[in-house]
């Protein structure tokens, strides 16, 4: 792995210098290029999140961007209150259709984690949406396409949100 400073990561277009710069300027960027795709499709009865960083371990994915839609019996979804630090939970306990799900495979405290949002519609088009939890249930199938990075990243606990954040 390497570091933000050797990677030609910037902030704000000035190449990074240390962990305070960012305080001009909230973007941060780093260049990587795509190393592989890889596609997955998840069988009933599986567990969104569990399975995709199944996939991840037994692919050797490290970083990479993901994309699904499919069908569950069950959702599991949440959004982040940001005054008390804390997600609120949503639960439907019927069958969806995944409208879109997007997210991430990062490197958090050594290992693959996936963070995803997900957009569900019901049988009369209601949708709901958020991050997804894990007992998010496959009904039908699922199918993801991971697009893999070919430079590592890795998340830590950001004080100031207390969310897993990107380390470029």
């Amino acid at each position: 792995m390497i570091s933000p400073s050797q990677s030609g990561a910037t902030i704000c277009g000035e190449p990074f210098k240390r962990r305070t710069h960012y305080r001009k300027c909230m973007v941060r960027s780093l260049p990587t290029k795509s190393r592989r795709m890889i596609v997955a499709r998840l069988e009933p009865g599986e567990d969104v999140l569990e399975t995709i960083e199944k996939v991840a371990v037994s692919q050797g994915i490290r970083t990479a961007s993901l994309t699904g839609i499919g069908a569950l019996s069950k959702a599991r979804l949440a959004f982040f209150d940001r005054d008390s630090r804390t997600y609120r939970e949503l639960s439907i306990d019927k069958d969806v259709e995944i409208i879109s799900c997007v997210g991430n495979v990062c490197i958090n405290e050594g290992k693959p984690m996936a963070h995803l949002h997900m957009s569900v519609s019901d049988e009369s088009g209601s949708c709901h949406g958020g991050h997804v939890r894990k007992g998010c249930q496959v009904s039908l199938t699922m199918e993801v396409f991971f697009i893999e990075a070919a430079e590592e990243i890795t998340k830590e606990k950001d004080s100031a949100t207390g969310l897993n954040l990107m380390n470029i």
